[in-house]
């Protein structure tokens, strides 16, 4: 059956382009994904009602029909599939009977119904306690989910926002809407698997979604894809991917399971193990952040950075978004650096690990900014900081690298900052020029970058996700400066002496080159 429903998406992505299908936020699942996802419900039952939002031309409700295909008794299974998008109804429908004839051939049942409305648009009511009925369904009538949504960034003044504002925050992404009605059709001890972007486990705009889906729902399993590009590939979808396993219930669990795989290659090489719940599920902070560390040495680094003993912001130290927009400020840039009243504009392209360099031209952009009194608001003064890349390149596994903006190093009084860096200073006083180095080290050792990969599943470097870090007393930030300086090859090792790392977490950062800096 998985088959026939690959040979009709197959069809229908050769007749379309993924220009056409984006507007939509179509992505559709490759099928050993689909049997994956499948295989991950607990148990199907003898009498079994699958929902299936955003179906496309089926293949994970067929992927699931598989599985039935198995069963050692007779199953009645009855599927509601949502496709708003009509150009692929007809390749649904081909594969929803060939998946009812082959189930019946075998002495199953199944029966459908191939719902082609706007499945946000019509059960948005239900989280207002609204009775929202699906072919006689009322919320709280579904043993399953089954979903790949859509992949879209909504504006905060659409219908979609507008509907959902209870769990809206900013431009969130429309499958966070899918999540969340998907979860009122559940029966109690339902369950939701659902492959989605890795972005809502943490971030402001999310927060309002993930304390509402986890009051409802149970995390039960997470499997993590670690490259960007693997997962779908040719489908220009960048973000990390996860699957989850979710159940409606009350009662917590203890443990989540954890599996990870490269792609889509999901038994080949797939790392599995259990980690208590709070250590994924983290409030703390108010914002009840998801981890997902991918192997026990992870966990570990995790355990480990969390027992430093502040948090970032406790140390005294910011963190702020370059000022600059290029698109808001097109009448303060210029393209030379020696220009008349020009101060130095700074892109990623000039952070390197452990400097900033200036001046370097990359692809025409703006080089400068033209000092007068209507951009001194776009400028800030010239300091130590230490400049954070908010980006990470589109397969670069790294995600923070951190370079030192030191005062002395300028003839200039003011800088600007363009919107992809972050720039982290003291809130009361100069960074001193060891404070900046050792910030700047922290940042760069594999021992955080690891640890902040854990944290957040963006490829952006959010300044909330550093405000909350766990970091060491400016006193051992100095120290690791100093000591740091004059050979920056030994960055790694003399965070981890400063912070006393040894042991297996030592061994796995530095291959075995435990050396003393």
């Amino acid at each position: 059956m998985l088959d026939h429903a690959l040979t009709l998406q197959n069809r229908f992505e050769n007749t379309t382009t993924a220009q056409q299908r984006k507007p939509l936020g179509q992505v559709f699942t490759p099928p050993t994904i689909a049997r994956y996802m499948a295989g991950l419900f607990s148990n199907v039952a003898q009498h079994y009602r699958l929902l299936d939002p955003g179906a496309g031309t089926g293949v994970l409700t067929a992927a699931f029909c598989e599985r039935v295909l198995s069963a050692s008794s007779p199953v009645h299974l009855s599927a509601h599939l949502f496709e708003f998008d009509s150009s692929v109804v007809p390749l649904l429908t081909q594969n929803m009977e060939r998946c009812q004839h082959v189930l019946e051939e075998a002495g199953h049942t199944f029966d459908y119904v191939i719902d082609e409305r706007d499945f946000v648009v019509e059960t948005a009511t239900s989280l207002d306690g609204q009775q929202t009925f699906i072919e006689h369904s009322l919320p709280g009538s579904f043993d399953g989910v089954i979903m790949n949504p859509p992949y879209l960034k909504v504006r905060k003044d659409s219908e979609y926002a507008r509907l959902m504002n209870r769990i809206v925050h900013g431009q969130p992404n429309l499958y966070a809407f899918f999540m969340a009605l998907a979860a009122q059709f559940l029966k109690e001890q339902g369950e939701l698997v659902a492959i989605t972007p890795r972005s809502f486990c943490n971030g402001l705009y999310f927060r309002s979604f993930r304390r509402w889906f986890f009051e409802r729902m149970v995390l039960r399993h997470i499997h993590l894809f670690e490259s960007r590009t693997d997962t779908f590939r040719g489908s220009g979808v960048l973000q990390e991917s996860i699957i989850t396993r979710s159940q409606r219930s009350q009662h917590p669990a203890a443990r989540i399971n954890v599996t990870t795989s490269l792609g889509q290659e999901l038994c080949d090489n797939q790392t599995r193990f259990d980690i208590p719940t709070e250590e994924v599920l983290d409030n703390t902070s108010g914002n009840l952040v998801i981890r997902i560390p991918s192997d026990l040495e992870d966990l570990g680094i995790m355990r480990t950075i969390e027992s430093l003993p502040h948090n970032f912001e406790e140390t005294g130290l910011r963190i702020s978004t370059g000022p600059v927009v290029m698109f808001r400020a097109t009448n303060h840039l210029l393209n030379t650096d020696d220009a008349a009243n020009a101060v130095p504009l700074l892109h990623p392209h000039n952070v390197k690990p452990f400097e900033s360099v200036w001046p370097l031209s990359k692809n025409g952009k703006p080089m400068a900014v033209r000092m007068c009194e209507e951009s001194r608001r776009l400028l800030i003064p010239v300091r130590n900081y230490v400049l954070l890349k908010r980006f990470s390149a589109k397969e670069e596994k790294r995600r923070l690298t951190a370079g030192c903006y030191l005062a002395r190093e300028s003839t200039h009084t003011f800088i600007g900052l363009e919107n992809h860096l972050n720039y982290v200073y003291h809130s009361d006083r100069e960074l001193s020029v060891n404070e900046t180095f050792g910030v700047a080290a922290f940042f760069n050792s594999e021992l955080v970058d690891r640890y902040f990969r854990m944290i957040s599943g963006n490829t952006q470097v959010n300044a909330t996700e550093i405000r909350t870090m766990s970091f060491p007393e400016m006193e051992t930030i100095a120290r690791i400066g100093k000591r740091v300086r004059p050979n920056l090859d030994d960055a790694e090792l003399v965070v981890l002496d400063e912070l006393g790392i040894n042991g297996e977490i030592r061994q796995c950062l530095t291959g075995g080159r435990n050396e003393k800096a």
